[in-house]
């Protein structure tokens, strides 16, 4: 997921939870001293009584913890704006020191996986990816082969991200993980191949269908990702 899906999630999100007030997203305030524009991620206004309360979120995708600068940078930004909260919504943790200091400030710090966030804003969304667990599988993908007037129809989705590919064959039943590249072989016995991102299916005729199929990529050793 790239970090400005990320950041539309979470607008997404406090869209939804805006049953009253004014939810924005990615826009320019300007700031208080130098009127310079200042770019927010999510920006919700609310009126109570006879003040408009004003909310900053800022989303934070991240592959390590929220530290104290990073606290301190939506602080600042918050001052600048003139917010009367602040709130940074991150997919991972975030450090003891940042915590103390955001208690300290009256930030609040949220969390928003990228598996709720895909949720919010990607269609067909079948599940999230075992291999690059970054990004979610599409169902995007279903067919049918004749074989000795036999119908197999298959259903799969491929990773947004990592481009691996899902299959499950509905005839044997198996289920199979197959990453860029490389090949995976169900019962039926037929072949599947991912030749970057595009899928091909080979029967294979004289074969041992109960066959231990050798994985060559270790990320596949589980290779039936389940329901």
């Amino acid at each position: 997921m790239k970090w400005q899906e990320y950041q539309e999630a979470v607008g997404r999100l406090y869209e939804e939870m805006g049953t009253f007030g004014v939810v924005k997203k990615n826009i320019t305030i300007p700031d208080k001293v130098t009127g310079q524009p200042r770019q927010v991620d999510v920006w919700w206004e609310m009126q109570i009584g006879n003040h408009i309360f004003k909310v900053l979120i800022d989303a934070k995708k991240r592959n390590c913890k929220i530290d104290v600068k990073d606290v301190e940078e939506i602080v600042a930004l918050a001052k600048a704006v003139n917010a009367d909260k602040a709130i940074i919504v991150t997919n991972g943790e975030w450090t003891l020191p940042a915590k103390v200091y955001a208690n300290f400030e009256g930030l609040d710090l949220q969390v928003l996986t990228i598996d709720e966030a895909t949720d919010l804003i990607v269609e067909d969304k079948w599940k999230m990816c075992t291999v690059c667990n970054d990004d979610c599988v599409v169902m995007d993908s279903d067919g049918y082969f004749e074989i000795e007037g036999l119908i197999n129809w298959w259903i799969g989705g491929t990773c947004r991200s990592c481009k691996s590919m899902y299959i499950h064959c509905q005839d044997c039943g198996q289920r199979g993980i197959i990453s860029s590249g490389k090949n995976w072989q169900c019962r039926c016995p037929l072949l599947w191949c991912n030749i970057n991102g595009q899928l091909e299916v080979y029967q294979i005729l004289d074969a041992d269908a109960n066959a231990e199929t050798e994985i060559e990529n270790p990320l596949q050793l589980n290779i039936d990702f389940g329901e």
